[in-house]
């Protein structure tokens, strides 16, 4: 396999910043959970809970929960919730959340993630090969055109699993953003040549899937990021936006060769766009954020006509 040199020099030219809450890390996916266990934080309290009722009008959703040391015993009461985390709950569904209350002293849920344990452990496979092929990857070299690309299992922003296997099969072109990054240059430039690029696509009857990697986990849960989508008019049946551990996200970037640097409240980062083939070889990369969708509708169109 061959790996493509990663230049610090040329790296450095293309850092920006963008400024992001402070944040813990998450910790890596736990065998019985689909989403990273998180470190307890000053930012309310963590519950871990069962969906009973949604009330998408209201925004609030009905969760049986566990005894919270502390501050409330076990439970059943309602919730606000944001836009996108009450459009991905359904009755029934397993979750672990951060409860606090807003300015008007009403309950509340923010970062929520599902919980699945069969979903879990195959994410976690999945992102064990990842961690080998990192590890595997010599001194300053990513994966480029021509190599295989790595594999990787993360959620997307419906919370289902998505996965390198679901993807083959159709070519996709996948970035990385994060959704708070402020630099209209960088991620939102990015995300909306994306939109752009799936609309033509779809206009050419191209068969192809998108997918936005965040380099942000902690921030980026999967409703976060369904949010975020819909702002972009993004079309969410072939556009995947796609958070996880922040180990799994971690290892992520560093194969496709992107450099993102956590400060206490910014994070540094460059870009790479790359066009993976249906059978998973990687055939067009860009590091540049003016890159355009002339180009890759260019490449997929060669893809095709093979």
């Amino acid at each position: 396999m061959r790996w493509k040199s990663k230049f610090i020099s040329r790296l450095n030219s293309q850092f920006k910043i963008g400024v992001v809450a402070c944040a813990l890390a998450l910790g890596l996916t736990s065998c019985s959970r689909t989403a990273p266990e998180e470190e307890d934080t000053d930012e309310g309290y963590p519950l871990v809970g069962e969906v009973t009722a949604v009330d998408v009008a209201s925004r609030t959703l009905e969760v049986a929960h566990e005894d919270i040391p502390g501050f409330m015993p076990a439970m059943t009461m309602k919730f606000l919730v944001s836009h996108g985390d009450v459009q991905n709950a359904v009755a029934g569904q397993k979750i672990r959340a951060r409860l606090i209350r807003d300015e008007e002293g009403a309950f509340e849920l923010i970062k929520i993630w599902p919980v699945d344990e069969d979903a879990a452990k195959d994410l976690k496979a999945y992102n064990l090969r990842l961690q080998n092929q990192t590890k595997a990857l010599p001194s300053g070299r990513y994966y480029g055109e021509g190599d295989d690309a790595p594999d990787f299992g993360l959620l997307d922003q419906f919370g289902n699993a998505l996965t390198s296997e679901r993807l083959k099969g159709k070519p996709f072109i996948l970035n990385f953003i994060f959704t708070r990054c402020p630099d209209p240059n960088m991620c939102p430039l990015s995300t909306s040549k994306m939109a752009q690029l799936q609309t033509r696509a779809a206009e050419k009857g191209y068969q192809v899937n998108f997918v936005s990697i965040t380099l942000d986990p902690e921030f980026d849960t999967p409703g976060v990021l369904r949010q975020y989508a819909e702002a972009y008019g993004i079309d969410g049946e072939n556009f995947f936006f796609a958070t996880g551990s922040e180990n799994a996200v971690r290892n992520l970037v560093a194969s496709y060769g992107v450099t993102s640097i956590e400060k206490v409240d910014t994070i540094m980062h460059s870009l790479a766009t790359a066009l993976v083939d249906a059978d998973g070889s990687i055939v067009k990369r860009s590091e540049k954020s003016a890159w355009t969708v002339d180009e890759f509708l260019e490449a997929l169109v060669a893809k095709q006509a093979d």
